[in-house]
């Protein structure tokens, strides 16, 4: 996924100001380089986040989810 498409769906879903704090370390990471759209929207339709989750808890929940979604 690109940064815009990332960006993008951060704002959609009410998250713009953690994409802002989350930018850098997804870039450094790579944690959505290879993922589709559909799953980081998939994510946010079924997990809430606190405005001041951490990245590492995001990416913990993230990864979390997107691993059990594939053994479904």
């Amino acid at each position: 996924m690109t940064e815009e498409q990332m960006k993008d769906v951060f704002e959609t879903y009410g998250y713009a100001e953690m994409y802002g704090r989350f930018q850098t370390p997804l870039y450094v990471t790579g944690l959505l380089d290879e993922v589709e759209e559909e799953v980081l929207e998939d994510f946010f339709d079924n997990i809430e986040l606190t405005p001041a989750v951490f990245f590492d808890e995001f990416r913990f929940w993230f990864q979390y989810f997107s691993t059990a979604q594939r053994y479904r």
